[in-house]
């Protein structure tokens, strides 16, 4: 084998090597990072388009429960419902401020519709989900489907 193939091949497995690492951060992340879509009012503010809207799911006995930092939101701003065993939490988080004057330096913030998928570890009960969101933490408990309950089995 030449010097060129040796090269060429050790090239590509480099490559190969690096896509693959990309692709398991991608897949590690693609639920934490959200994607947020500029509204009319939002496209000017230099906002982020991409933010992050940190997660914790705990699953208890008889419930999950999901937190969502996402500060800068009223309770009307959020939509949430459970589809196909995901937990789907849509929103809008405006520009809050108006600026006649100056340019960012820095702006990390991220503004305009968002779609966050959280995926649940078992069957829920949709009727039963209550959502309360305060101090910027969106938390939706989630009472777990009689079927996912264990069950208790007495001895005689």
């Amino acid at each position: 084998m030449s010097t060129l193939n040796k090269i060429t091949n050790s090239v590509r497995e480099s490559l190969d090597v690096l896509a693959e690492g990309w692709q398991d951060l991608w897949h590690k992340a693609r639920h934490a990072i959200t994607h947020f879509t500029p509204t009319s009012d939002d496209e000017n503010t230099g906002g982020n388009r991409w933010g992050l809207l940190s997660a914790e799911l705990l699953e208890g006995r008889d419930e999950v429960t999901v937190s969502i930092e996402a500060p800068g939101l009223e309770k009307q701003d959020f939509e949430i419902f459970v589809d196909n065993q995901t937990l789907v939490i849509k929103g809008t988080k405006q520009s809050s401020t108006e600026r006649n004057e100056g340019h960012f330096h820095i702006s990390e913030r991220a503004y305009g519709r968002f779609e966050r998928l959280v995926p649940l570890p078992c069957e829920v009960d949709e009727g039963e989900t209550r959502a309360i969101y305060k101090g910027g933490v969106l938390t939706i408990v989630l009472p777990k489907s009689k079927e996912a309950q264990p069950r208790i089995i007495s001895i005689s």
